[in-house]
């Protein structure tokens, strides 16, 4: 009887499947372009960790301090741009390609996508139109 009535309380649960992306989702402002520094502060912390940098020795290379390394760790992204996470990935070595390419025309709207180059298993894309981004 107990595990009946389980689940018959899961049922009850509401949930709605996301799209693909999560800020937008919860009505995040700019989802977009939040989506795109996550993923790349994503491949920053890959870079890090998969070098065995310490906070300090990373803040140096990309030429910021150590509380800042951390907070972008941390994915507190406030204060990082698009532009200046790409600033952080060239400064850790890694080249980044920019390839402009129509849309396919069964999608509304063009978008960024970030993808790692080694060891990347993800696909993940950050939907920003093109009238949108600052690139």
């Amino acid at each position: 009887m107990a595990t009946k009535k389980k689940q018959e309380d899961i049922e009850e649960i509401a949930f709605e499947i996301g799209g693909d992306n999560i800020f937008a989702d919860i009505g995040v402002d700019n989802a977009e372009e939040e989506l795109t520094k996550a993923e790349l502060a994503w491949e920053i912390d890959h870079i890090i960790k998969k070098r065995k940098l310490t906070q300090e020795k990373a803040a140096k290379i990309m030429g910021i301090n150590q509380p800042k390394v951390s907070a972008l760790l941390h994915r507190k992204l406030s204060g990082f741009s698009v532009e200046r996470l790409m600033h952080f990935l060239n400064q850790l070595g890694q080249d980044i390609d920019i390839v402009v390419r129509p849309k396919p025309r069964n999608r509304k709207n063009a978008r960024v996508n970030v993808f790692g180059y080694e060891g990347y298993s993800g696909g993940t894309t950050s939907n920003i139109p093109l009238a949108a981004k600052s690139l």
